[in-house]
């Protein structure tokens, strides 16, 4: 019992950054944004480096397109990746991580393509 509330103390007074994880800070396209044009590449940003795994594009109908990753593995805060011909309607990109403390994080962001159909 002593041990137990030894390391939950432990726990709580450790700083935040040691316990956080990377996050997805923004993105192009946003999440919610509703585009008048298909975008011509994916952006992503986030609060420290981490190494995409893999970025997948699924349209309403749950087709998938995996967008090809840079060759280079060097872990960044930022990537860009060129975006594959989209159609009009609802999208969604998935993506997965390796956060710089090794642990594996994962987001979805979902954007609408308006155009004429």
């Amino acid at each position: 019992m002593i041990l137990r509330s030894a390391a939950l103390a432990l726990c709580l007074l450790a700083p935040a950054e040691g316990r956080a994880h990377s996050e997805l800070r923004t993105s192009a396209p946003a999440q919610g944004a509703r585009l008048a044009a298909a975008p011509t590449e994916i952006v992503l940003r986030f609060n420290e480096l981490v190494q995409l795994t893999a970025l997948t594009l699924i349209d309403a109908e749950g087709r998938q397109t995996r967008v090809a990753l840079p060759r280079d593995t060097t872990p960044r805060a930022v990537e860009r990746l060129a975006a594959p011909p989209l159609s009009p309607g609802a999208w969604r990109f998935e993506w997965r991580a390796i956060s710089a403390d090794g642990h594996p994080v994962r987001g979805t962001v979902r954007f609408a393509i308006e155009g004429v159909r």
